[in-house]
């Protein structure tokens, strides 16, 4: 039996019964929820190539599976990040039952993780833009519902996704039909710049970045969240096992000094943004976009131990998403006039869960966001002085745009009602604001996500 035939065909099957159930408020998120968790558990810990048994009866999964002349193998190299993408879903599924994100979220979002498990578990990996490009395809119908009207940044995101799908497959072509190595200086340049345009847009890079602010003028906050964390980790991941399979690549001092500073770029131009929107969605858009300069910032530095908090990051940006998304969707249904302000009077528990979430990303203390970064500014030399003050002033522009936000839902201008979520709507809020700050006084809580994550990018470690 074939693990990635498990995997896939599991995913198919429980994207149908989501399908049939989705009339059913809470029925096909717990169906996804439930599934997502078991296929993640599966990838993490079957036995590959190796003989089990279970109940009495023997078995062996194998570790590839062709399907039309492409081979789809898990192995050490990816089943932890595959396993990461399911685990996502896992939470952002169970979580939905109270977000309400739209009838085709579980369904689709199950279509959309194993497309993304695709792109990681496909063999020569450069095919993993196509299914990258497919799972943008299938972001649109998380993104616009049915019942909501169609979204220009959801477009906008399908347009630049088929961009990088041309760039990086070209790049495929020259490194097996023309042999690029570091002797081949031209070609190599050529190549870089190729995957500096498809990982540019993999990664939200500005100027490749807008579609997620247009998209957070309309969609579900909580769709946007999913959505923005499961496309950028596989981005991330596709570049990850780039640099660690290519070593002409990853020995090319150009490549780190360019992660650098176009994660710096991110980190100023993402917090600054923040700072000037009137919109919270966009803001937490635009906060999201400096949380993931920090990553690129991280890998440029190219420091002993920069893997761990790249990968611990990618855990820590997943809690924090869900929650502020899910607190922020909640708030929104609750209010019934739009406007949030004095939103927080009316569901305080709802408006904490956002707001703790955004300030997850923004790295203030007690949250894993400040983890990350204090661990990455420590083990900055003491050249990197412009780096450091950009990381703090980030931290602060962002910490005080979400300070701006929580005085406005808390407001008295609105003349709302004090109340409180009930029943399972206040438990699940809760449990996003104790992860999140779990991750913050706890991280080493998020190790037994990271010590199996790295096995897969060996030659990235120092």
């Amino acid at each position: 039996m074939s693990a990635p035939a498990v995997i896939f065909g599991l995913t198919a099957i429980l994207s149908g019964g989501s399908l049939m159930l989705r009339r059913r408020i809470w029925a096909p998120f717990a169906l996804a929820a439930l599934g997502s968790l078991m296929i993640g558990v599966f990838a993490l810990t079957a036995p590959i190539e190796s003989p089990g048994s279970l109940f009495g009866m023997s078995f062996k999964f194998e570790g590839g599976w062709r399907i039309l002349g492409r081979l789809v193998a898990l192995s050490d190299r990816n089943r932890a990040p595959v396993a990461f993408l399911y685990l996502t879903g896992a939470l952002f599924f169970g979580a939905g039952m109270i977000a309400r994100p739209g009838r085709s979220f579980a369904p689709v979002g199950l279509i959309t993780l194993g497309l993304l498990a695709g792109s990681l578990a496909i063999e020569p990996f450069l095919y993993a833009a196509i299914f990258l490009e497919l799972a943008a395809m299938a972001a649109i119908l998380v993104l616009n519902p049915p019942d909501l009207k169609a979204d220009p940044g959801s477009l906008q995101l399908l347009v630049l996704y088929s961009l990088a799908m041309i760039a990086i497959l070209f790049t495929g072509w020259l490194l097996d039909n023309v042999g690029i190595t570091s002797v081949t200086p031209e070609l190599a340049s050529k190549v870089m710049t190729l995957l500096a345009l498809g990982f540019s847009i993999l990664m939200f890079v500005p100027p490749f970045h807008f579609w997620l602010g247009r998209a957070a003028e309309t969609a579900n906050p909580f769709s946007l969240g999913f959505i923005a964390v499961v496309l950028q980790s596989a981005g991330l991941f596709f570049l990850l096992r780039f640099l660690d399979s290519l070593e002409w690549l990853r020995t090319e001092p150009e490549v780190f000094t360019a992660a650098l500073s176009v994660g710096l770029l991110m980190v100023g131009l993402g917090s600054l943004a923040a700072a000037a929107q009137a919109s919270y969605s966009k803001m937490v858009a635009y906060a999201l976009i400096a949380d993931f300069g920090v990553t690129l910032f991280a890998i440029g530095s190219n420091q002993p131990g920069a893997l761990h908090i790249v990968l611990f990051h990618v855990g820590v940006r997943v809690v924090s998403l869900a929650a502020w998304g899910l607190g922020a969707a909640v708030m929104g249904r609750t209010t019934s006039d739009g406007h949030l302000i004095g939103a927080g009077r009316v569901n305080p528990i709802a408006a904490s869960a956002s707001l703790i979430g955004a300030l997850g990303l923004a790295g203030f203390p007690l949250t894993g966001g400040f983890v990350i970064r204090w661990a990455l500014l420590r083990s900055l030399p003491a050249s990197a002085d412009a780096g450091v003050l950009i990381l703090l002033c980030s931290m602060l522009l962002v910490t005080l745009a979400v300070g701006r936000w929580a005085a406005q839902f808390f407001s008295s201008a609105g003349e709302r009602e004090t109340g409180l979520a009930r029943g399972t709507n206040r438990w699940i809020l809760l449990a996003g604001i104790l992860l999140c700050l779990l991750l913050g006084g706890f991280p080493q809580l998020g190790m037994p996500w990271v010590a199996p994550a790295l096995r897969g990018f060996a030659n990235l470690q120092h």
